[in-house]
């Protein structure tokens, strides 16, 4: 449930006026993919939507290939059709915003944006199941599972909340993994943070997160960020890597480079994970894109690109929410 506001993207603009028990963190187990091989420009690739899904926000594999979205109307696990189509079956029980995805050895979990934490385990017919509510959750959104094989929450806060961004980590019982043992503060926020425009180093508009090994990257407002786990388990220093006069969604990890969804700008962007921007689609290519993530096999290519489409925030009957691929045109 990204709820946008104007409000971000008009101070962004004005900105540039003025100036199983876990694992490791990371998708290691996804094909291995060098950039070069990558196309996410508009010259050399073309998006396909594969299905429609209303308020389609966050996605995920499974190291197996099984591929879940999130939306604002439910999770949804994506099957292909003997004659190549998509359909999304519901592993949810009930609508509640859902946003980021993270999966844990055999479980997937999802936040919803009111700060409900659910868990499913990844069986042939995979069901979600409440077992956590965080408390002083604003907007529960970008959830990643850390190398410590702790899950991590961001709340970004937008809206009427007061504003306390942050990001949270929960730790999941050893013998339960339905069952959240610990909820705490990783990286503490400010409401006068102004990483989102691109200065300094406070979170203020977190949103999406992955986990990189120990290191974590995610997005606030044009910003793109890092921020490692220390030994002790603590948070290291929040470091900037890039700033674009845009608003970022989601990220994905691209074996060296990171996909960004550029939500304001409808576009892709691939930068190295020093920020240099290497490749992107041309704008407006997607309907405010919220997350995006290389495919894996056997239902994608390792070089496929799978793009959230959110579309228009306050009305989700308009055709613009989807799932789409974005892939290499045809020679």
């Amino acid at each position: 449930m990204r709820i946008r506001t104007t409000m971000l993207a008009a101070a962004l603009l004005l900105a540039a006026c003025d100036g199983d028990s876990g694992g490791d963190g990371t998708e290691a187990t996804a094909p291995p993919v060098r950039l070069e091989d990558l196309c996410v420009n508009s010259q050399c690739g073309e998006r396909t939507v594969l299905l429609d899904i209303p308020g389609a926000e966050n996605l995920i594999f499974s190291p197996a290939g099984r591929l879940f979205v999130s939306s604002g109307s439910g999770v949804f696990e994506i099957h292909k059709n003997a004659d190549g189509s998509f359909r999304a079956d519901s592993i949810s029980p009930e609508s509640c915003g859902y946003t980021g995805l993270a999966i844990r050895g055999e479980y997937l979990y999802s936040s919803c944006g009111d700060g409900r934490f659910w868990a499913a385990r990844l069986d042939a017919a995979p069901r979600l199941h409440l077992i956590h509510t965080m408390s002083g959750m604003c907007i529960a959104n970008g959830t990643a599972l850390g190398a410590d094989g702790r899950i991590y929450v961001v709340d970004e806060p937008l809206n009427v909340c007061v504003p306390d961004p942050k990001i949270k980590r929960l730790t999941i019982d050893p013998a339960d993994p339905m069952k959240v043992v610990n909820e705490e503060v990783f990286v503490q926020g400010s409401p006068l943070g102004l990483l989102s425009l691109g200065i300094g180093n406070v979170l203020r508009f977190p949103n999406g997160l992955q986990a990189d090994g120990s290191r974590f990257y995610g997005t606030d407002g044009g910003s793109i960020f890092s921020v490692d786990l220390l030994a002790d388990g603590s948070a290291g220093a929040v470091t900037p890597i890039l700033f674009e006069v845009d608003v970022h969604d989601d990220l994905g990890i691209a074996g060296d480079g990171l996909l960004l969804a550029n939500f304001l700008t409808g576009r892709i962007t691939l930068i190295s994970k020093a920020g240099e921007i290497l490749q992107a689609t041309a704008p407006g290519t997607f309907t405010f894109p919220s997350s995006v993530r290389l495919g894996r096999p056997p239902m994608f290519e390792s070089t496929d690109i799978l793009v959230t489409e959110t579309g228009v925030l306050v009305d989700q009957s308009l055709p613009l929410d989807h799932l789409s691929l974005f892939r290499r045109k045809a020679r």
